[in-house]
């Protein structure tokens, strides 16, 4: 091989490296993450993965709304939405504080990570009742 073509191969390389290698990638899933995922209306969603297992992803999904995906999120500012009271109309849409998933339910989400975040121990009570009940995945 020539220097000239090794120079050619090498300057090939650096452009398919540049066109190709420089795509962002999404994380992993992982346990604590925060996604967002666009809803019906245009609007995005936050949620949260509680718990990764070999079968599905655990998810709490929070009431917030935003009219742009989120670039980062405050998770003090997240809040989950209970049923209104009688009589009361509903402002914000429900809250749920723990979705089982299967890892092709989670996929056609299309869910994209905002930033990681702590997972606390109240957050997985759902999670632990629904293990000891033997639950399912949606």
């Amino acid at each position: 091989m020539t220097r000239r073509h090794v120079i050619l191969l090498g300057v090939t390389m650096g452009v398919f490296s540049l066109l190709f290698g420089c795509a962002k990638k999404e994380p992993p899933l992982v346990d604590g993450g925060l996604y967002y995922t666009q809803e019906e209306d245009g609007r995005y969603a936050v949620l949260k993965i509680l718990k990764l297992d070999d079968h599905g992803v655990h998810v709490r999904v929070y009431s917030n709304r935003f009219d742009q995906p989120p670039p980062s999120v405050d998770p003090a500012s997240l809040f989950m939405a209970g049923m209104p009271k009688e009589g009361e109309a509903r402002t914000d849409p429900m809250g749920m504080g723990h979705l089982p998933m299967s890892r092709g339910s989670f996929d056609a989400w299309g869910a994209v990570f905002i930033q990681q975040s702590a997972v606390a121990e109240d957050e997985l009570e759902g999670y632990e009742m629904w293990s000891e009940a033997g639950g399912g995945y949606f």
